[in-house]
């Protein structure tokens, strides 16, 4: 046996021998797996090893339900680290943590070729291919990743190629005069919004003259004397008409500050009293503003007035949140872009109304206009932000065009790098959420924008000019998702 040969057959020897003696150096050694961080619960007592094997060091044990995060494993052992220490530990005794929203369960159709992945994300691995027109139901969603199950595999698909299936049958109708939302059918039911006259609502089913309808993205229950079937032409609505008295508002202004109730409808007028915030008060002028002087009484009494800039439908907080001003562009005898009987104030005003119901209870709000029969000037949306410690301003319009191609959604920022990041975050999901084509966004020189010190936008939803956006913009799932879009953008720059 020559010299090369004895040292081959040496080496080979030693090989067998360490395989033998040390199996889980051989384990170690494997090709492993990364993926996106994932982040896990310990289900029970976990030892953290050096190595993939219950034969190797043990470094620590991890207590029950403590969290780690792991990105590469070896089989079924998952590389983390805990108290300084890095290791492997067994994914039998792991639970993914998922994060994430619950809702009722709903049901979509594909409509296009879908890939099922196994998590939340695009680089995720892709399970099989869900075929178009595919009925799923989902009741969980991770951004815009809904949870679903197909063939018997369970995992997540992309909302911009599923379409809600509507189930129940609705028909228009229109408020003849300002009516009561309620949570059940009865008088005795929870108040949950006054709908302005000439507002249209769909109604989902009638049970003796109590409609359940759907309006501002709250669904209950409204008499049916106060209803005509049919939709009221948006381009026609008359300026001045919706009686607000008896509305319920919120004097909005600093924590520890306070405004004039007056005893007239002047600056100059005395002052009856002293108000903070978050003091309840009740309309008791007819016309609704958010500019000039609003007739009010106190729950102790006193009536008087108070600038309308100082006033809110929406209850602030005991201390300072952000504030977000929304501005429904447009109104009363501005319809603004009118297409097929549609007018661009009437379906931003839904939207707007709909940002504020996401939006509440985690910020401070109010919006410029609360209906469609009042115009305040731009000047006049921006002098109102003004007044306040206000944090995003967001202008909702819809566009037109000659050109009956041009589509798409876009968004507008003026000045300062926080208007950049919310122009951004929320032309993404209007994109994103409601399969808008992206027309990006851009500097613009609008006055409503520029004129407005707080962080400002203004979006454009879509062409109204355009039939595939107009069909988006009519429709309350789309209205909807307009809404959501919006919301989640303002939330992700705060």
């Amino acid at each position: 046996m020559d010299k090369l040969t004895k040292i081959l057959a040496a080496a080979l020897v030693l090989l067998l021998l360490i395989t033998i003696a040390f199996p889980s150096s051989l384990v170690s050694a494997a090709t492993g797996t990364t993926f996106t961080k994932t982040t896990y619960k310990t289900t029970d007592l976990l030892n953290l090893r050096s190595s993939n094997s219950v034969s190797s060091n043990r470094l620590t044990t991890i207590p029950n339900n403590t969290s780690l995060t792991s990105s590469y494993r070896l089989g079924d052992w998952y590389k983390v680290t805990y108290n300084g220490k890095t290791g492997y530990v067994i994914g039998q005794y792991l639970t993914k943590v998922v994060t994430g929203t619950s809702f009722t369960k709903t049901t979509y159709q594909t409509t296009d070729a879908l890939s099922l992945r196994q998590a939340a994300s695009t680089s995720s691995t892709r399970l099989l291919t869900i075929p178009t027109k595919t009925t799923l139901t989902s009741s969980f969603r991770n951004g815009d990743w809904y949870q679903v199950t197909y063939n018997k595999k369970t995992g997540f698909v992309s909302g911009s190629y599923l379409k809600k299936v509507t189930t129940a049958s609705s028909t228009a109708y229109t408020t003849t005069e300002r009516l009561n939302l309620r949570s059940a059918p009865t008088t005795s039911g929870a108040l949950l919004m006054t709908i302005p006259t000439n507002q249209v609502v769909q109604s989902l089913s009638i049970s003796s003259n109590w409609h359940k309808v759907t309006y501002g993205g709250k669904t209950g229950y409204v008499m049916g004397t106060y209803l005509k079937k049919g939709t009221a032409s948006p381009a026609s609505t008359p300026a001045g008409k919706a009686d607000y008295s008896g509305a319920k508002m919120f004097v909005l202004t600093d924590s520890g500050s306070t405004v004039a109730l007056r005893s007239a409808a002047s600056v100059l007028s005395g002052q009856i009293a002293r108000v903070g915030r978050g003091t309840p008060v009740i309309v008791t002028n007819s016309l609704h503003k958010t500019r000039g002087f609003v007739a009010v009484q106190t729950a102790d009494g006193r009536r008087g007035y108070i600038e309308a800039t100082y006033l809110t439908l929406f209850q602030p907080s005991p201390s300072n949140r952000p504030l977000i001003v929304i501005d429904p562009g447009h109104g009363g005898h501005d319809p603004g872009a009118v297409r097929s009987g549609l007018a661009e104030r009437d379906i931003v005003l839904s939207v707007a109304r709909q940002v504020a119901s996401l939006l509440e209870g985690k910020v401070d709000l109010t919006l410029t206009r609360y209906t469609n029969d009042y115009y305040p000037t731009l000047g006049d949306r921006s002098a109102m932000s003004n007044a306040h410690s206000t944090s995003r301003f967001v202008s909702i319009h819809v566009n037109a065009s000659t050109a009956l191609s041009a589509s798409g959604a876009e968004s507008f920022y003026y000045k300062g790098s926080t208007s950049v990041q919310l122009a951004q975050a929320i032309q993404q999901r209007l994109t994103s959420y409601a399969g808008m084509r992206n027309r990006n966004i851009h500097f613009a020189n609008y006055a409503v924008i520029r004129g407005t010190q707080a962080p400002a936008v203004l979006a454009e939803l879509g062409f109204l000019s355009n039939s595939t956006d107009r069909a988006k913009l009519a429709s309350p799932t789309y209205q909807a998702r307009y809404a959501q879009a919006i919301a989640d953008g303002i939330l992700a720059t705060l």
